[in-house]
């Protein structure tokens, strides 16, 4: 006769935690930051474009009031989201004395934020860390969540863990020196959890979207008002779907829109293309697919590649990659189960199918087959 003992455990970081959002909020680090009792010492990781432009205030305001502080630099893009360059910011921690209640604070893009959110989950079994996001791709994406990773040959994020960080400070500052290409690369993903959440918000970006990409000083102030209120929507939203599906078992998915194929476009171009665009394309490819199943309307379909089409985003610009080279990398999609590839599709803009209650749909390869073929070479 065997005994069960049943052990309830509950996350070791807390799940409710501020995104602070605004203008110079990046200098009242005093209201994100634990006092000198609870981290004495804290590691900046960041990386040398970010350091160069952003850090050096921030970080003499910290050793002036005490704090031990580390500054581990990378190198910018996605090539440093590997086991070698996670294994070289632990070797520094390590060298330098970091421990249980050393504070990790990743001050960057998302390579930057997925890398040290990765590292804080492991290091010491875990630590605490903030998320400070200087691109607009991290401020409405990778830094709200918890979900950290690191790239394989594989395929992308395929090594990682869920680890919510304590705090999260959007400064709108960091957004204008953006070029216009990150602008968009974040945009993106904005439209992204539009389409899949909110009908309403997503046609507010369609009658906005080109006075948000002007440089026109004259419509300044009111291009920023605008840019400000659609990112604190696509903030609320996200925050929305993560408190009710926190580990991504089914709800969270919905923000995977455009990633299947999005991943592999990433992949087969050896990561040379941004991620939003990447996702942009794979938003196309997965509208053509609901389509082609007969769960989105042509009408919506239209207006989704139109709004991409003002962005510079047009699903023929695939014709440079292989069809059967994309197909075996989106086989290598986390969402996959039993060997069938799974995409999150839409019902209408604002809604994505559901079937069972589940949002990632198991696809027939045909209907993928079918939805590159017409842009790519066999």
């Amino acid at each position: 006769m065997s005994n069960i003992i049943k052990v309830h455990t509950t996350p070791k970081t807390s799940l409710s935690y501020n995104i602070i959002v605004g203008y110079d909020v990046i200098n009242l680090w005093n209201k994100y930051i634990p006092d000198l009792s609870i981290h004495r010492q804290i590691v900046i990781i960041t990386d040398t474009t970010v350091y160069d432009l952003y850090t050096k205030t921030f970080i003499d305001g910290l050793v002036k009031a005490g704090y031990k502080v580390l500054t581990i630099k990378i190198k910018p893009g996605e090539k440093s989201k590997t086991h070698k360059v996670k294994e070289d910011v632990e070797n520094q921690m390590l060298e330098h004395g970091c421990d249980h209640h050393t504070l990790c604070v990743a001050f960057g893009g998302g390579v930057v934020g997925d890398l040290a959110g990765f590292v804080s989950a492991t290091y010491m079994r875990g630590i605490e860390y903030i998320q400070i996001p200087t691109t607009l791709l991290a401020m409405v994406d990778s830094s709200i969540g918890g979900k950290v990773a690191i790239n394989t040959k594989y395929g992308k994020n395929l090594i990682g863990a869920f680890w919510q960080p304590v705090a999260v400070v959007v400064d709108f500052n960091y957004l204008h020196s953006l070029p216009k290409i990150h602008k968009i690369n974040g945009l993106i993903e904005i439209i992204k959890i539009c389409l899949t959440l909110d009908k309403k918000s997503f046609s507010y970006i369609d009658e906005c979207l080109n006075e948000m990409l002007t440089n026109d000083d004259t419509l300044k102030n009111t291009t920023n008002t605008r840019q400000e209120f659609i990112i604190k929507q696509a903030i609320k939203l996200k925050a929305k779907i993560i408190q009710k599906d926190t580990q991504e078992t089914n709800l969270r998915m919905i923000l995977n829109f455009g990633h299947t194929v999005g991943h592999a476009i990433e992949k087969v171009s050896k990561y040379k293309i941004l991620h939003g665009y990447a996702v942009g394309l794979g938003i196309l490819v997965e509208a053509k697919i609901s389509h082609l199943m007969g769960l989105l309307s042509k009408d919506d379909y239209i207006t989704i590649v139109s709004i991409f089409k003002r962005l510079n985003i047009e699903i023929n610009q695939l014709k440079k990659y292989n069809k059967e080279d994309l197909i075996a990398a989106m086989f290598g999609d986390k969402k996959n189960y039993n060997g069938r590839i799974r995409c999150v599709l839409l019902k209408r803009i604002g809604e994505v199918v559901k079937i069972n209650d589940m949002v990632a749909i198991d696809v027939d390869t045909k209907y993928i087959d079918t939805a590159l073929s017409i842009y790519l070479r066999p």
